[in-house]
């Protein structure tokens, strides 16, 4: 019976640790395909992309016009910032890019009052696909 509820303990134990990775994988696996880092803070989505703000933000404009999910309502663009304003279906959206250097741009998405971390995930990784 002892033996028996150890196996039952390992498996629970196992079961866990390999859900975890999976979830770290993930979270990786998507900081990856931006090449850089990601973090998620008080409803904001923020991701470091190792490109300049000028094809970043050409590829954000181009997510927002090319996705039937979104409409653009505003952007601005300077040398070090911009600010791109749309909604989708239910949401305000609001990505404001940041100048860290010449070759990396800092990248915030928040959906609506208190943010959308899947929505802005999923926005975030459309924004990277457009990125030439």
């Amino acid at each position: 019976m002892l033996k028996k509820f150890k196996l039952i303990i390992l498996g629970f134990i196992i079961a866990t640790a390999l859900n975890s990775c999976v979830l770290a994988a993930i979270l990786v696996g998507s900081a990856a395909i931006a090449g850089g880092t990601v973090y998620y803070i008080n409803g904001n989505y923020i991701i470091e992309i190792p490109k300049d703000i000028r094809s970043v933000y050409n590829a954000t404009i181009k997510t927002f016009q090319t996705n039937s999910l979104y409409s653009l309502n505003g952007q601005s663009y300077a040398q070090t910032t911009a600010s791109i304003n749309g909604k989708d279906s239910s949401e305000d959206i609001s990505v404001t890019l940041k100048d860290i250097d010449k070759r990396s741009t800092e990248v915030k998405i928040r959906f609506g009052m208190l943010g959308d971390k899947q929505k802005s995930a999923d926005l975030a990784n459309q924004i990277t696909k457009n990125i030439t």
